[in-house]
């Protein structure tokens, strides 16, 4: 079974119907003077509508609680070679 962790979490997601679960990070004035970054837990409905936000401010918090989550949804890793009619250039 495939799980998002420190090494892969930012080309990797999970994926159930129109949803995605995933990872990003940013931060605030507070913490960028830190240089400390904040993880997000969120998930998407069709790419663009945020439907759930969560803040950590570990990596590993966030990875464990998305695996907990959402770690029965579909795991996709971006980096891997699509295949298939839908990924012609042409389209």
């Amino acid at each position: 079974m495939h799980s998002i962790n420190a090494k892969n979490w930012t080309y990797t997601r999970y994926n159930k119907g129109d949803f995605m679960a995933l990872i990003t990070f940013g931060g605030d004035p507070e913490t960028m003077e830190q240089d400390t970054l904040e993880y997000y837990v969120t998930v998407l409905e069709h790419e663009i509508h945020e439907t759930y936000q969560q803040k950590f401010t570990s990596l590993s918090d966030a990875c464990m609680f998305l695996n907990a989550n959402y770690g029965d949804w579909t795991f996709e890793d971006q980096t891997a070679a699509k295949t298939g009619c839908s990924t012609c250039a042409a389209h």
